[in-house]
């Protein structure tokens, strides 16, 4: 075995070994040496196997765009053996590969209410860069309670800077189309992205992006955001 293979070696031969341990003893004696050897050799070969069939499959997966199927293989293989660098080296490099392909240059409208950005997935970063200027005008009315929150659809919300870019990660319609507004009743928290947000998504779902302003607030001027970790095909 080359030392390519010798890097992998760790998690396959611990896979191997569990599968032979489990399997029932037929003999109360101790195996030969030439048993032990036979046993030895068949536990190569099936590594071997295990490590070209997945190999294969990991490239075949990447070759074809699906780097989140690429990457829940290696994540099983990093369970194995969480201390080969070989491993976290090719996790941080899908991860990178990720964050290109569902790269977005997108041009905000910064009076309009909720845009649907893309699919997110659970534990994935989203990365979004936002930059411009607009004008905020206020011509509502309100009193000793302040703007009113409870609504984050249409509201202000709290928490949040007045004027600031927020997100917010609703649960995938039953429809194909992500464009549509979502419900007040089914809104999770929004969160501040102003202008860099890092973060893994911590549910799975379409990711949404508002200016948080009060009801009836204009806004005139240019927004623009660099968002990555939202798929838009999805």
């Amino acid at each position: 075995m080359n030392s390519r293979h010798m890097v992998w070696w760790p998690a396959y031969t611990l896979l191997a070994a569990s599968a032979v341990a489990a399997e029932p003893t037929a003999k109360t004696k101790p195996p030969s040496p030439a048993e032990m050897r036979r046993l030895d050799a068949k536990l190569a070969a099936v590594s071997e196997s295990f490590l070209r069939d997945t190999t294969t499959l990991i490239a075949s997966y990447e070759n074809a765009g699906q780097f989140d199927r690429a990457k829940l293989i290696l994540e099983v293989l990093q369970k194995l053996d969480p201390k080969n660098e070989a491993i976290q080296a090719k996790l941080k490099s899908l991860n990178e590969r990720i964050m290109e392909s569902t790269l977005q240059d997108l041009d905000l409208d910064a009076d309009a209410q909720w845009t649907a950005i893309g699919r997110v997935v659970k534990g994935r970063p989203i990365r979004i860069e936002a930059s411009g200027e607009y004008k905020v005008t206020a011509t509502v009315e309100t009193g000793p309670a302040g703007m009113p929150s409870a609504n984050p659809v249409t509201d202000l919300v709290a928490g949040v800077p007045l004027g600031a870019l927020m997100g917010v990660i609703l649960p995938a319609p039953d429809s194909a189309a992500v464009d549509q507004r979502p419900a007040a009743n089914q809104q999770p928290r929004p969160f501040a992205v102003g202008v860099a947000y890092d973060r893994p998504a911590d549910r799975d779902g379409i990711l949404y992006l508002k200016v948080n302003v009060p009801p009836g607030a204009k806004c005139t001027g240019g927004l623009k955001a660099r968002v990555s970790g939202a798929d838009k095909s999805g």
